[in-house]
């Protein structure tokens, strides 16, 4: 009997729409984790950390053209069901890819800000979620970065370089990404 592998990316999306609670710290196991809603997330590879800061300091810099505080947003409603997983981060991804929808230009009037890395997408839906996931990944970088003993540069520096590469590149890049979706609205 022939037997056939297939190679399969697990894809796995958390949805957070509110203010809510993370916790990062070392493990019994000696492994940093990361505990955010319906979700707990262990580090075994430094730069998948690095990573997923960079990708949250990229979406930080985002947040006021996203989430104006001006603008009221559409409610989300909660999911009936709640699936609760264990995610590894065991590779060394090389970025994060951010993506974002402002209420503005949004049919349900829901603004969205996501990160992704590898397999792993955190969807966020109003500022307060995405103010609550940048303090628990900063948090969590940090226990990996101090407690780590890799040589990671400090939280603050990881953000820094992220606002000057933002600033250089990011800015032309969202403004363009706008005015496609208001071309096509208008159409």
């Amino acid at each position: 009997m022939d037997t056939e592998t297939v190679d399969a990316v697990s894809r796995l999306t958390i949805h957070l729409a509110g203010e809510h609670e993370t916790d990062a710290h070392i493990g019994l196991t000696l492994i940093p984790l990361l505990k955010i809603p319906t979700a707990i997330i262990e580090f075994r590879h430094p730069i998948g950390a690095r990573v997923w800061w960079e990708g949250w300091c990229e979406a930080a810099a985002m947040l006021d053209r996203i989430f104006p505080e001006q603008v009221a947003a559409g409610e989300l409603r909660e999911p009936e069901l709640t699936i609760n997983s264990f995610v590894i981060l065991d590779d060394a991804p090389r970025r994060a890819k951010i993506r974002a929808r402002s209420a503005t230009v949004s049919p349900d009037g829901i603004g969205a800000l996501s990160v992704t890395v590898g397999g792993l997408t955190i969807a966020c839906a109003s500022r307060a979620a995405v103010e609550c996931q940048v303090r628990g990944w900063r948090e969590a970088y940090e226990v990996l970065a101090l407690d780590g003993g890799f040589g990671l540069p400090s939280a603050d520096e990881v953000a820094e370089r992220v606002r000057a590469d933002h600033a250089r590149h990011g800015a032309a890049e969202l403004l363009a990404a706008a005015e496609e979706q208001q071309a096509c609205r208008t159409r």
